[in-house]
């Protein structure tokens, strides 16, 4: 998975004029959260939209460049804030991660390929497209992506069957089925019809009736 990077102004004025302030002067104001202490801070509008608009999910890494740290450290977005009239971004919270310490994210899960039963006249059934998982950060992955092309008719992908880190944890009850591909009504027609022609073959080709005994003749 690629990092995306960003660079973070560090701040020590709060209050809504402030904020106001940054964002007229082309700011976006964050709060970087860990081990619920907040650091706060501001980031260029331009270098956040263009980190949004590159297709972020939930569980996407950033690496951030703050002043006054010479390493950068691990975040993901927490909370995004927007002004509604015009979706502009207002405000943003990111959680920093700790190397080797498990977080929760949320995975996105893409299926590529066409299935060989939608071929045959299947049809193709995505159910879960996102999964909750516990997983430290040298592990973690945005999106799975799942390869759908071998499967058949009558044939399901369970969550146990996703290809994910072994360290991983996923937060889910039971196995559930995240996608398959299952009998349409013309194909369980088609098998009724053909359980019937079978049946009624079967039926004609019964035994033939014992010929009836001769007569007694009369004395």
């Amino acid at each position: 998975m690629s990092i995306l990077k960003i660079k973070v102004i560090k701040r020590t004025e709060t209050g809504k004029n402030e904020n106001n302030r940054l964002r007229a002067d082309g700011k976006v104001p964050v709060n970087i959260i860990s081990n619920g202490k907040s650091v706060l801070g501001s980031v260029e509008r331009a270098e956040i939209n263009r980190v949004l608009d590159s297709g972020i999910r939930p569980a996407t890494l950033i690496s951030v460049e703050m002043d006054g740290e010479s390493t950068p450290s691990q975040v993901f977005i927490k909370e995004i804030q927007r002004f509604p009239a015009t979706n502009e971004v207002r405000h943003i919270d990111f959680y920093r991660v700790t190397p080797g310490k498990k977080i929760r994210a949320k995975i996105g899960i893409q299926t590529i390929g066409q299935a060989k039963g939608s071929k045959s006249g299947g049809q193709f059934v995505h159910l879960i497209h996102e999964i909750s998982v516990k997983s430290v950060p040298e592990d973690l992955k945005d999106l799975i992506v799942l390869d759908v092309t071998n499967l058949e008719i009558d044939q399901s992908i369970k969550v146990s069957q996703l290809p994910v880190p072994k360290s991983w944890e996923i937060l889910i009850n039971g196995d559930p089925i995240v996608t398959s591909v299952n009998k349409t009504k013309a194909i369980l027609a088609a098998e009724r019809s053909e359980k019937l022609a079978e049946k009624d073959k079967g039926k004609g080709k019964a035994a033939p009736a014992k010929p009836a005994a001769p007569a007694a003749k009369k004395k």
